[in-house]
């Protein structure tokens, strides 16, 4: 319970004359607030939705102050955006931003030639057409509507982009289906606003090395900032390289590896507020780069019998300009077909019937009892339709010698019912789970392809031996496999067995040289466990960074730093009292 309690009606009243925005301490909007996609509920004291910046500015220079005061050491602000996270990143007992209801908005889509952006894991070049700027309480799904109107797209959405917001994604460091081939935010993140715990707002930017010099004699809170990241950089350059995950994705710990590139001199610091959850800035606005959206699509379905079927799968494709590779296992499958209904929603009889003919095939393959261990999508994107149909041809052909059932699609409905499958896949089981409810704990670990039959071995080992009902979807071509149990929140022994697994899947992740998360981020439910993952040293890294930006820990605490295990058992839904 905040310390603040005892002065409740006095620091409300403050705070609603200070900003023009809204202050809501109703129950229901206290309630709304208290959950989000993650396994914790955590009620706040109050929600506060800004109208603009300059009352997040107003909010984080009077919490600043009451901090400065003494007595309000619990005093802090978390930013919310549609509340999609999925490790409790968005909650706090304090104070919650909400930036959805008037922060929401698209400000500019220009289009702009950027040149060609280089992706070392494929080794394929794409160009970058524009850039649009964009509120961070911004829907991704209205974001994406309005971009589709110029042909363009931002292309680094996760399976939950008709549902989330473009704040949690770049403080998440959010990816998703086309991560193979564009990455994270963090490569799409072109500029940002952003407020300091000063309560000022910065411009946040790329800048070159004479640049940076100039910054770093500046004696303001921004030259001081800048001049500190850089000396903790190289005061811990090599132990920096050192823990640099070998991934091809990571949300976890702070990007610092990221900030200060050598060869091309130039110095990101909006590396140290993507994937930060919110913890060293409060961001006020996005710039992304777009790109051109591709007319036509071709779908290479690949039914695979095993996990060491997967490695193969994306070796033997290396060299080919594939947008994505995704897969998800035959609990997911059983579980589509089961409630293959439920993506009939707004079609109309006749979308209806249609939609149910395509899917005779897969009912049939449930009936017989031939599902596969695995449903690999792997698609082709292009504005040449022969040359999609040429790409995915050659692609089933190269892999002719592990003779897997394979499908090429090409039309819209057939393409449709599989990716339904993959992006609702948690939808599914959370809708569908009665006495069992999701549980993402250890839902977003990654690790080499290389590592996936050894992996999946001793990761299902582990779940089997709780006798666990869980799915496995993700994203092959990098690795990362989302992995999640149906439990039983009512029962006291599923708090022990989150534990027990935690620790144990951690340590296989590290053993396989992995990350603990590739894009839901630490929040609550990983942050204790980041010495797992980077050591006490790099820890005690990611605590100078997070000192250097907010030493009064107005942002968004025990995330990323500070957090506990002894947090999660408070925060973790608790079994009704009987």
């Amino acid at each position: 319970m905040v310390e603040w309690l005892h002065m409740e009606k006095e620091l409300i009243q403050e705070l609603k004359s200070l900003i023009e925005g809204d202050v809501d301490m109703s129950e229901e909007i206290l309630n709304s607030r208290s959950t989000d996609y993650s396994i914790f509920s955590v009620k706040p004291q109050v929600v506060v939705f800004p109208k603009h910046s300059k009352d997040i500015q107003e909010l984080v220079h009077w919490v600043d102050v009451k901090r400065q005061m003494g007595g309000y050491s619990d005093l802090s602000l978390t930013v919310r955006a549609a509340g999609t996270c999925m490790s409790g990143g968005s909650l706090n007992e304090s104070i919650i931003v909400d930036t959805t209801k008037y922060m929401s908005g698209i400000l500019e889509i220009v289009k702009k030639d950027y040149g060609f952006q280089y992706n070392p894991i494929t080794k394929h070049s794409f160009p970058v057409v524009g850039h649009v700027k964009v509120l961070p309480g911004t829907p991704y799904k209205i974001l994406e509507q309005e971009l589709e109107k110029y042909s363009m797209v931002m292309p680094c959405f996760p399976a939950s982009k008709n549902l989330c917001a473009v704040g949690g994604m770049v403080g998440n460091n959010g990816a998703g289906e086309k991560s193979l081939k564009y990455g994270q935010n963090k490569d799409f993140v072109l500029e940002l606003k952003a407020v300091f715990s000063d309560g000022n707002e910065y411009h946040v930017k790329p800048i070159s090395k004479t640049e940076l010099d100039a910054k770093m004699i500046e004696d303001t809170f921004e030259g001081r900032l800048y001049r500190s990241v850089w000396n903790l950089i190289q005061r811990n350059r090599n132990e920096i390289k050192e823990a640099k995950p070998k991934t091809t994705k990571n949300s976890s710990g702070y990007l610092i590896w990221d900030v200060w590139d050598e060869e091309t001199q130039t110095f990101d610091l909006t590396k140290m507020i993507v994937g930060a959850q919110g913890t060293t800035a409060i961001i006020t606005e996005i710039t992304y780069k777009v790109v051109p959206i591709e007319t036509f699509s071709n779908l290479l379905v690949l039914f695979a019998d095993s996990s060491e079927r997967l490695p193969k799968i994306v070796e033997n494709l290396s060299g080919f300009d594939i947008e994505t590779m995704e897969v998800y296992d035959k609990h997911t499958f059983k579980f589509a077909v089961r409630f293959f209904k439920d993506f009939l929603k707004d079609k109309g009889i006749l979308g209806i019937l249609k939609y149910a003919f395509n899917f005779i095939p897969e009912i049939w393959m449930s009936l017989t009892g031939g599902i596969p261990e695995y449903v690999v999508l792997i698609e082709f994107v292009s504005n040449d339709r022969k040359e999609i149909e040429g790409e995915a041809i050659r692609a089933q052909k190269a892999l002719g010698f592990l003779k897997l059932p394979s499908r090429i699609l090409t039309t819209e409905k057939e393409i449709e019912k599989y990716w339904n499958i993959r992006r609702d896949s948690f939808k599914l089981l959370s809708d569908h789970s009665k006495k069992l409810r999701t549980a993402p704990f250890i839902d977003d670990c990654v690790i080499p392809v290389v590592h996936y039959p050894a992996y999946m071995k001793e990761l299902t080992e582990l779940l089997d031996s709780r006798k666990l009902l869980y799915t496995v979807a993700g994203h092959l071509g990098n690795g990362n496999l989302h992995v999640i149990p149906l439990m039983d929140f009512q029962n006291p022994e599923t708090q022990k067995i989150i534990f027990e697994l935690s620790e144990k899947v951690y340590t296989i992740v590290k053993k396989y040289e992995g990350s603990i998360t590739a894009e839901h981020n630490d929040g609550i439910i990983r942050t204790p466990y980041l010495p797992y993952m980077f050591g006490d040293h790099m820890v005690s890294v990611f605590q100078e960074l997070k000192d250097i930006f907010d030493m009064r820990n107005i942002f968004n605490p025990k995330k990323k730093v500070g957090g506990t295990v002894e947090d999660i058992q408070n925060w973790i839904i608790k079994p009704r009292q009987k």
